[in-house]
């Protein structure tokens, strides 16, 4: 009899080979340059900083002599950004040197929290520059001129502490603000004292292709854009400017309006500005006018512009006892572009024909040189 098979043991399977496991998508991204240098970029959490410094040597040859050459640090700016738990809910801080002023400080600038609520627009509180006049709301690294016109020093309603809510609907963008008083580039403090607030509303008109807040373009531009803002602003003075020719205890009303072209290689803007001030030490109002026009043109593209601009101011009354008069600046500027905004050199030269109170006209001299970073 043939002895019985012996049944194969069964097969042992082969052990699996052990799978690597899936790599894991980073919570964020971050060391690279987009606008600012990227700290971090995920869907709940960013941080973008940026640096910005301006270098200036001022020339200043007053009629009737007093000459002085001058160096300043103009700005020195450091900035972060991004957002935080929520795509919409997002944050600004930024902190400024300068030695304007005779002065090495380091003072908080920018510092402001914001809500993007839909299409409808964003509601922001905190410290913020206020979007009253075309020419300060751009930055400073994007101005046309080593500095603002004349104009917009004596008008400008620059930053204050309070909430705001803007956006934009088709052609027209719009804000609404609430704040503290508003204090000139030349005033301190932040507080209220009084239980009157400033209110600000702005409405921006997009004509053609918007003109945006960007006062010359490196890049040649190929589709026309022009647009056109209109501001006004109540604001009670709880600080005295020089610049602004107010005293606390004033009251004003104010109103600009402003517009920008550009096409090609040359850029044009302008702006008018109005100030109803009820003086604390008079039973008469103060009207106060104002105005700039400018324009510049790349000769050279991308690299060499050049520019002009006349600016006035005209106080109707003695308010402050430190501003002698009104003013008409003449300018003409030079400027070379290395990396567009991004590294530039301003040249210009300045004719500033003031008009005091009391006593004849007079033609001042202004050079200065800038040499700017914009990261």
């Amino acid at each position: 009899m043939a002895a019985a098979a012996v049944p194969a043991p069964p097969l042992t399977p082969t052990p699996a080979r052990p799978q690597a496991a899936a790599p894991q998508k980073p919570a964020f991204e971050g060391g690279f340059y987009d606008g600012g240098f990227v700290v971090a970029k995920g869907d709940d959490f960013s941080l973008k900083v940026n640096g910005f410094t301006q270098s200036r040597f001022t020339n200043f040859n007053p009629e009737g002599g007093g000459v002085n050459n001058n160096f300043d640090l103009a700005l020195g700016r450091l900035a972060f950004s991004g957002n935080a738990f929520d795509p919409n809910f997002s944050y600004y801080m930024q902190y400024e040197a300068t030695t304007f002023g005779n002065t090495n400080g380091v003072s908080m600038l920018d510092w402001w929290l914001g809500y993007q609520m839909g299409d409808a627009g964003m509601f922001q509180t905190g410290r913020f520059i206020l979007p009253y006049s075309r020419q300060f709301y751009t930055h400073p690294g994007e101005l046309m001129f080593s500095d603002l016109s004349a104009a917009d020093y004596a008008f400008n309603l620059q930053r204050a502490v309070g909430a705001s809510f803007g956006g934009k609907t088709g052609r027209v963008g719009y804000h609404i603000v609430t704040t503290n008083s508003i204090r000139a580039l030349d005033a301190g403090g932040q507080q209220n004292f009084g239980g009157d607030m400033a209110v600000q509303g702005r409405l921006e008109f997009d004509i053609l292709k918007p003109f945006g807040y960007l006062e010359s373009s490196p890049d040649n531009v190929d589709e026309a854009q022009f647009s056109l803002g209109i501001a006004a602003a109540f604001n009670p003075i709880d600080q005295a400017s020089g610049f602004q020719n107010v005293m606390p205890g004033d009251e004003t009303v104010n109103v600009t309006v402003d517009t920008g072209y550009r096409l090609g290689r040359a850029s044009l803007q302008a702006a008018g500005y109005y100030r109803k001030n009820d003086l604390i030490s008079s039973v008469v109002d103060a009207h106060d006018w104002g105005y700039y026009g400018q324009a510049g043109y790349y000769v050279v593209p991308q690299k060499w512009e050049l520019a002009a601009r006349v600016s006035g101011v005209s106080f109707d009354q003695i308010n402050n006892p430190v501003v002698g008069g009104s003013v008409t600046e003449y300018t003409v500027a030079l400027n070379r572009y290395f990396k567009g905004h991004h590294f530039k050199v301003n040249t210009d030269y300045s004719y500033l024909r003031l008009h005091p109170f009391t006593e004849p006209d007079r033609g001042d001299h202004r050079v200065r040189l800038q040499f700017q970073l914009l990261m």
